[in-house]
């Protein structure tokens, strides 16, 4: 993942949780539903807003040091590690939550780091991605609220393609309206 964007999230961690409070889309629920039973993984999990809503077995994952400490509060097993080589074995995960953090991967990277992620599911496996909607990609996104993270933004047919390319099947893409911008929600099986 991006050295700068981490870098954001660990001096900002703090400011992060007070600004985004508590995730309000239940977005969480919506995979834990579909999915029934099994171990998730919540990838960039920050502050672990989702954790909860994401039930048990779950562990969060995320790049910044300073995220997870802050979501140790939360009682889930956390682990340090980078979305593009996941600490995960093949296979293992029954389904996977990644809210607006691969987006934070170059669009020339986000193919392999899918791949991977295809990899650590099982068969079965259903994966649950938001990412901004929109050809954007670069530092400086309109209305980023903390400046310096890197942003790649999606058309839903460039997502579908991508989940398509790297083996994942039954892949649905449909836009989430969230304030003055669309995101794009993903959802897609191993």
């Amino acid at each position: 993942m991006d050295a700068e964007t981490v870098a954001v999230y660990e001096h900002r961690a703090t400011e992060w949780l007070a600004r985004r409070g508590e995730a309000p889309d239940g977005l969480g629920l919506e995979l834990r539903r579909r999915l029934g039973r099994g171990p998730v993984a919540d990838l960039g999990c920050g502050v672990g807003r989702y954790l909860a809503e994401l039930g048990s077995p779950v562990v969060g994952v995320d790049a910044a040091a300073a995220m997870l400490e802050l979501a140790r509060r939360r009682d889930r097993p956390l682990v340090r590690a980078d979305l593009e080589a996941l600490p995960f074995a093949d296979g293992v995960l029954a389904g996977a939550f990644a809210r607006h953090s691969y987006l934070h991967l170059r669009k020339d990277r986000l193919g392999a780091a899918l791949a991977d992620l295809r990899r650590a599911l099982a068969p079965g496996g259903l994966v649950l991605i938001t990412l901004i909607e929109g050809i954007y990609e670069g530092r400086r996104l309109p209305g980023d609220d903390f400046a310096g993270r890197f942003f790649a933004c999606f058309g839903a047919g460039e997502l579908a393609g991508i989940l398509t390319k790297v083996g994942f099947v039954e892949v649905e893409v449909a836009p989430l309206r969230t304030g003055a911008r669309r995101d794009l929600v993903a959802t897609a099986r191993r």
